[in-house]
C-alpha cells in the first residue's frame, strides 16, 4: 500500500473554532529527489506517528526557534546562580536575583498578555530575542574582563524578567494558529515538552561548559542560542488573525482575569501551576548550594546532576508527546505532581551522590509530565481571542514564585537546604491533594474533548 508523504495529505476539513490552515501553512514537502525521499519516507511515518506538527512547516520554525531561546535562558539561570555563589556566597542572594528577576513577570506578564492579543505576536518575539541577546553579550564581556558585579545581575534579572513578560505570552498564543485542531494537542505537547526539557537541558548544559570553560564561555553560548530563535523566527509567518472588537487595555487585562476566575477549571489549572512554582521550583535555585554544602561536589558534579535531571525530562516530554491524544489527562495532571512532591521529601533526606541521582532523574521525569500537562489542558481549553491573556496569567504564576522562595532561602541559609526542599516538597503535596479536592472534575478533565466556547458544560466545570 502507498503510504502518503506529507506533501499528499489531503487537507483537514475546517473544525469548530479552528480556522483551516492558510495556504502555505501546510505540511512541509521532501527534498524532491526520489532517491532521497524514498530514505528519508521511514522516518517521515515515524514522524507523522509520534509528532505530526512538526510536518507543519510554519510550526517547525517556531518549535526549533523556542528550542534555542528556552535552552539560553534557562544556562542563564544556572550561570548566575554559580556566579553569585562565587562572588557573594550566599543562598540568600540567590533568592534575592531570582525575585528581581520574577518581579516584572508578576507586573508586567498581565499586560504582555493584553499585547499578544493585539500586536504582531512574531515581532514582539523577535524583539525580545535580539534584546536578551545583547544582553548576555554584555554580562560575557563583563565577567571576561573580570568587571562583573552583583548589581550587574540583577539588572540582568530585571531585564530578563521584562522580556520574558512580554514575549513568553506572544510565543505561546502563537502556536494554535500554525495547526489544524486535530493536532493541536501533539503541537501543544512538543511545544510544552520543548519547554520543560529546556528547563532541564540548558542548565545541565551550562554545568558543563562551566565546568569546562569557565562562566563567561556559558554567556557566550545564551547569545548563541538567542541568535539562533531569532533567525527561526524571521522565518515563521503567522496566519491573518481575524479582527477584534477594540477596548482599552485595562479592559482587556480585567476580561483576561475574569475569564480565569469564572471558569473553575481554568482556575484550578492555574492553581495547579502555582503550587510547585510557589514551592517546588526553589530547587532550581537552591541545588548549587545543596550540590556543594550537602553532597560535597563541584561544578561537575552539578553539572552530572543536572544532566540526568535532563534525562529524566526528556523521557517524560517524550511520553508526553507519544501519548498527547490520551483523553485523561486530569488524572496524569494530578499524579504527576503528587510523584514530583514526594521526590522532594525524598531528596530531603538524601546524602548519597548516587541516591540524589535516581531521585533527580525521576524528579525531572514527573515534573516535565505535569507542566506538559497542565500547558496542554490550558491551550485545548481556551478560546482564540483570549490565549495570550489566559497564557500570560500562567506565566505569572512563576512570576509568584518569590512569594515562596523567598522564605525558602531564608530557612535554608538558617537551618540548611535540606530542610527547605522537605518544606517544599509537602507544601507541594498539600496543592496537589487540595485542589483536586476543591474542583474535583479536575480528576475527570478530558481537554481534548471540550469546547473553549462553552466551558460552561457541566463536565469541565466545578
Amino acid at each position: 500500500m502507498h503510504d502518503p508523504s506529507p506533501r499528499e495529505l489531503p487537507k483537514s476539513p475546517p473544525i469548530a473554532h479552528t480556522p483551516p490552515v492558510p495556504e502555505g501553512f501546510g505540511p512541509k514537502p521532501l527534498i524532491g529527489s526520489p532517491h532521497i525521499d524514498s530514505l528519508l519516507r521511514p522516518l517521515v511515518r515515524v514522524r507523522d506517528r509520534v509528532a505530526p506538527a512538526l510536518a507543519y512547516k510554519q510550526y517547525s520554525r517556531l518549535w526549533q526557534a523556542n528550542a534555542g531561546s528556552q535552552v539560553a535562558f534557562w544556562m542563564q539561570q544556572v550561570a548566575q546562580g554559580w556566579l553569585v555563589l562565587d562572588l557573594t556566597g550566599s543562598e540568600f542572594t540567590l533568592g534575592l536575583l531570582a525575585f528581581f528577576r520574577s518581579i516584572p513577570m508578576l507586573l508586567l506578564s498581565p499586560l504582555g498578555g493584553v499585547l499578544a492579543d493585539r500586536l504582531d505576536r512574531r515581532r514582539m518575539v523577535l524583539v525580545a530575542q535580539l534584546i536578551l541577546a545583547g544582553l548576555m553579550l554584555t554580562i560575557a564581556i563583563l565577567v571576561v574582563t573580570n568587571q562583573v558585579h552583583v548589581v550587574h545581575l540583577a539588572v540582568s534579572s530585571l531585564v530578563v524578567g521584562t522580556m520574558f513578560a512580554v514575549n513568553v505570552p506572544a510565543r505561546t498564543a502563537l502556536v494554535a494558529g500554525l495547526v489544524p485542531r486535530q493536532h493541536l494537542a501533539n503541537a501543544i505537547g512538543l511545544h510544552s515538552a520543548t519547554l520543560n526539557s529546556a528547563r532541564i537541558i540548558g542548565p545541565s548544559l551550562a554545568g558543563q561548559v562551566i565546568a569546562t570553560v569557565g562562566i563567561a564561555g556559558s554567556y557566550f553560548v545564551q547569545v548563541g542560542g538567542y541568535v539562533w530563535s531569532s533567525v527561526n523566527m524571521l522565518r515563521v509567518v503567522p496566519p491573518p488573525r481575524s479582527p477584534r472588537p477594540r477596548s482599552s487595555t485595562w479592559a482587556d487585562m480585567r476580561g483576561g482575569f475574569a475569564y480565569v476566575a469564572r471558569t473553575r477549571i481554568m482556575l484550578a489549572l492555574m492553581l495547579l501551576a502555582l503550587g510547585p512554582s510557589l514551592f517546588g521550583m526553589p530547587l532550581m535555585t537552591l541545588l548549587p548550594a545543596f550540590v556543594r554544602k550537602d553532597l560535597g561536589g563541584g561544578p561537575e558534579a552539578f553539572g552530572f546532576l543536572l544532566g540526568v535531571l535532563g534525562v529524566g525530562a526528556l523521557v517524560g516530554s517524550a511520553l508526553v508527546v507519544t501519548f498527547s491524544r490520551f483523553r485523561e489527562k486530569g488524572r496524569a495532571l494530578v499524579a504527576a505532581i503528587l510523584v514530583y512532591a514526594a521526590l522532594l521529601v525524598l531528596l530531603a533526606f538524601t546524602r548519597s551522590f548516587a541516591a540524589a541521582a535516581v531521585v533527580v532523574a525521576f524528579m525531572g521525569f514527573s515534573q516535565s509530565v505535569y507542566m506538559s500537562v497542565n500547558q496542554m489542558a490550558l491551550q485545548l481549553l481556551v478560546p482564540d481571542a483570549l490565549r495570550g491573556r489566559v497564557m500570560a496569567l500562567r506565566m505569572m504564576t512563576f512570576g509568584l514564585s518569590p512569594l515562596g522562595l523567598l522564605p525558602l532561602s531564608v530557612i535554608a541559609e538558617v537551618q540548611g537546604t535540606p530542610t527547605a526542599i522537605l518544606l517544599g516538597g509537602l507544601a507541594t503535596a498539600v496543592v496537589g491533594i487540595g485542589v483536586p479536592l476543591w474542583v474535583r472534575d479536575i480528576w475527570r478533565l478530558r481537554p481534548d474533548d471540550a469546547d473553549p466556547d462553552g466551558l460552561a458544560a457541566p463536565r469541565t466545570t466545578g
